[in-house]
């Protein structure tokens, strides 16, 4: 703006640090999908403070930290580099996952889930558990924050909620509090698959 013979200039906008928008994401899905950092760098084998600096956008993960944790978080490099660029590139928006692009999620004790919700919904998460012959959440019941339904697609499993024992089978549906401890595991000789859901709260 000139006043008299001087020109003020506007300042020129902040630029965004690359680093930190990508820290930015990592920590909003590490957290809905409520995992500590802890727990992701245990599914990673990164460590701890490597991916806190990441979140905090003090450094700029390498390809390396990138792959894993994309891995570890079901979404794809792509996603957490330019989520905009991923939207843009799928024609079915932010809305669809159709079969075969579903990503995977978790592969331990034979417990496989597969995203069944959008990389970018927050509220809950879908997924697609199969359970093999034996498969288990573990030995120990846990809690967590939010709720869970589920409806079973086929097979049938186990389920512990506190101190009492369900058998559910194919087209049996249940939903609890995540805050009560909890388990479950497939004791036949037949994969189990369900449709599960987890809310955040």
């Amino acid at each position: 703006m000139r006043n008299g013979n001087l020109i003020k200039k506007e300042a020129a906008p902040a630029s965004i640090d690359p680093a930190e928008g990508i820290g930015r994401r990592l920590k909003e899905l590490r957290r809905s999908r409520e995992l500590t950092l802890a727990q992701l760098a245990e599914r990673t084998g990164l460590a701890i403070g490597s991916l806190s600096q990441v979140e905090r956008g003090l450094v700029s993960p390498t390809i390396r930290t990138v792959y894993a944790v994309s891995t570890a978080l079901g979404v794809s490099p792509a996603w957490i580099i330019d989520p905009d660029s991923v939207k843009a590139q799928d024609p079915d928006g932010p809305y669809i996952v159709r079969s075969t692009r579903r990503k995977p999620f978790f592969n331990r004790n034979g417990v496989i889930k597969h995203l069944a919700t959008p990389e970018t919904e927050a509220r809950y998460t879908g997924f697609i558990v199969r359970l093999e012959p034996n498969a288990s959440s573990g030995d120990e019941q846990y809690t967590h924050a939010g709720e869970e339904i589920g409806l079973v697609m086929s097979g049938s499993l186990i389920l512990e909620i506190g101190e009492k024992t369900y058998r559910v089978n194919t087209g049996d549906s249940f939903a609890f509090p995540s805050s009560l401890s909890h388990r479950f595991y497939n004791d036949t000789s037949m994969d189990t698959v369900v449709f599960w859901i987890n809310s955040r709260s």
